[in-house]
């Protein structure tokens, strides 16, 4: 692995992890790790959602969500109704912060960086992200 690779590397687990310590400190209180709040998040914006079709959208394996539905179950921040999970209230007040701190979050982040190199991030990012989703894909089908 070349250097700038590398260095894009860590820059992209840098922020992931900033964001999840962000997360954390922000929802500390409210019994809920920054990885269980994409979940309640996903819920939020979907209404409901099987089992696969939320791992699928949180692009993880399915051990993975199946260990973070029981606890959030077990958290009673998550019901299931038929073969399908929605939020209780207290997950909908959590998915609720969730949104404003990671928007938040967001304009912070942003804030005092020139349009044009927002477009280019943004588009280097979503060439990133989609690379990253067909891995994924492919993955699951052998």
């Amino acid at each position: 692995m070349d250097a700038k690779t590398s260095e894009l590397k860590n820059y992209i687990f840098s922020l992931k992890k900033s964001f999840e310590t962000f997360m954390n400190e922000k929802l500390k209180g409210n019994n809920v790790t920054a990885g269980q709040t994409q979940f309640l998040h996903i819920l939020f914006k979907e209404t409901k959602l099987r089992q696969s079709s939320l791992s699928k959208i949180a692009n993880c394996d399915k051990s993975y969500t199946h260990r973070v539905v029981k606890e959030l179950l077990d958290k009673k921040l998550i019901s299931s109704t038929e073969e399908n999970f929605v939020l209780t209230e207290q997950g909908k007040l959590i998915a609720e912060k969730f949104e404003k701190y990671s928007t938040i979050w967001h304009n912070k982040l942003i804030e005092n960086i020139p349009k044009k190199d927002l477009n280019i991030a943004k588009n280097v990012i979503k060439s990133i992200s989609q690379k990253a989703q067909i891995i994924i894909n492919n993955m699951e089908k052998k």
